[in-house]
């Protein structure tokens, strides 16, 4: 065996032209070796011996253990090929076998490795601790997570949450796709393109729920379940983008739990398709500083939102299928009214008195001719006001005004001469006003020529529009 080792060096050394092959040979090729069993090991030096070498010809070729990469000698320097590196964050899945071994059922994954699903993996009866590791797949149809497990086959407490891709299984009426939670207010759960919760024919409790995080953001997902996602905690922002919803059978698409408090709620282009059941759901008991929903588009719901609607003062509605555009609108009146306005001093402004009957109360509270606006967005306020009333002398001249928050806005005003004693006679004002939240509106009038100490207002009409 070896003189037959010898000849062959010999025949690399000492013949030019000759080919070797070592298990095949291959007539392009000046050494061609064959295995199926092992590879080839090129010298393995750290950087101190690698810069040991003297002179080293170009496209000489190490493996530099010190940094883990091999490296070629290229323009009179060392280099490295490509990026290749001995380890990697990525851990591909197929198997049950290629993740971390069960405690129970919990599957603690690696907080710094990234799960990359190919297929569909069954777990049952695990379930996955994210424990701050990052899933992701290929194409939401063909990879993602199964499993049996009693609540979330998706767990986490106290860390971010990134999925993309990755499709998640229930497979019994006890298991739901996610239970995540944070309650330090500065992690993030991004469930991005793909992250879709789909049952197989096992009626489940849902997509999940989710709870306190600094932010949730929702995007572009499919779920095809029994019930919906589920928010609580204390929530920064919460953002449901482009989601396809469908196969709600109970409960509703999303929903806010009563412990719930949140600044803000974007829900923007979301489609839900079901039949029956409810769209967005808010629960009596959580705190929403700010909600908006935009262009989402129902098909089949029975309630589109619950809880809530588009004149709830901490919403803003546009453009969303079946539910009104937000406005702010209310209007009183007095009929037959006979409640005297004292009026001792000519030239000032009193409230008209008496007792208003309120018809609209959107984004405004109303009482006795008064209207506070309870939005929390400023508005430029359109405002209508006309009064009936009869003269209590010959030629006596009124004016009215608005006023906000107690103070008479000076102009514009109306004003009237009545030409005879008990003539009827109206007084009509149209104006606008800047409103913030809790501004009031009322409605003042004054005598400018006449000694009468007061005046009935039997008829008073006061809207109030954005």
């Amino acid at each position: 065996m070896k003189k037959l080792f010898t000849i062959i060096l010999c025949s690399i050394f000492f013949s030019v032209n000759a080919q070797v092959g070592i298990g095949t040979t291959n007539p392009q090729a000046m050494l061609d070796i064959t295995s199926t069993t092992g590879g080839i090991l090129i010298p393995r030096l750290t950087t101190v011996q690698r810069n040991a070498i003297p002179t080293p010809p170009g496209g000489l070729q190490v493996f530099n253990t010190t940094d883990s990469v091999l490296q070629i000698y290229i323009n009179s320097q060392w280099q490295t090929v490509g990026t290749i590196k001995a380890t990697s964050n990525l851990v591909y899945v197929s198997s049950l076998n290629d993740l971390p071994a069960p405690s129970g059922t919990a599957i603690t994954l690696n907080a710094n490795k990234m799960y990359v699903f190919s297929g569909f993996v069954n777990i049952s009866p695990n379930y996955l601790e994210l424990n701050g590791a990052g899933l992701r797949g290929t194409d939401p149809g063909k990879d993602g997570v199964m499993s049996n497990v009693a609540g979330g086959i998706l767990r986490s407490t106290g860390v971010s949450v990134f999925i993309e891709n990755l499709a998640v299984l229930p497979a019994s009426a006890s298991t739901k796709g996610y239970d995540f939670a944070d309650a330090t207010g500065t992690k993030f759960c991004n469930l991005f393109s793909g992250s879709s919760v789909t049952e197989i024919g096992i009626p489940s409790l849902g997509v999940g729920q989710i709870s306190g995080f600094k932010a949730i953001t929702i995007m572009k997902n499919y779920w095809n379940c029994k019930d919906g996602i589920k928010i609580t905690g204390a929530v920064g922002k919460f953002a449901s983008a482009y989601n396809f919803i469908t196969g709600i059978t109970e409960g509703s698409g999303i929903e806010f739990l009563s412990g719930l408090t949140i600044d803000d709620i974007d829900l923007s282009n979301n489609y839900f398709v079901y039949t029956g059941q409810t769209g967005v759901k808010v629960n009596s008991g959580s705190a929403i500083n700010r909600g908006r929903m935009t262009s989402n588009m129902y098909r089949g719901v029975t309630t589109y939102i619950d809880g809530f609607d588009s004149y709830t003062p901490s919403w803003e509605m546009r453009q969303n299928t079946y539910i009104p555009n937000s406005r702010a609108f209310s209007s009183l009146y007095m009929n037959n009214n006979t409640t005297s306005t004292s009026l001792p001093g000519l030239s000032t402004y009193y409230k008209i008195s008496g007792s208003s009957v309120v018809t609209k109360e959107q984004r405004f509270t109303g009482s006795d001719n008064k209207l506070t606006y309870t939005g929390k967005e400023a508005i430029t306020s359109k405002i209508l006001i006309t009064i009936g009333a009869k003269a209590p002398a010959a030629n006596v001249d009124f004016s009215i005004a608005v006023a906000k928050n107690g103070v008479i806005i000076p102009t514009p005003n109306g004003s009237l001469a009545a030409s005879a004693n008990n003539q009827s006679f109206q007084l009509t004002l149209a104006t606008e006003v800047d409103l913030v939240q809790n501004d009031y509106l009322e409605v003042f009038i004054r005598k400018n020529n006449t000694n009468t100490t007061g005046l009935i207002v039997e008829e008073l009409q006061f809207r109030v529009t954005d």
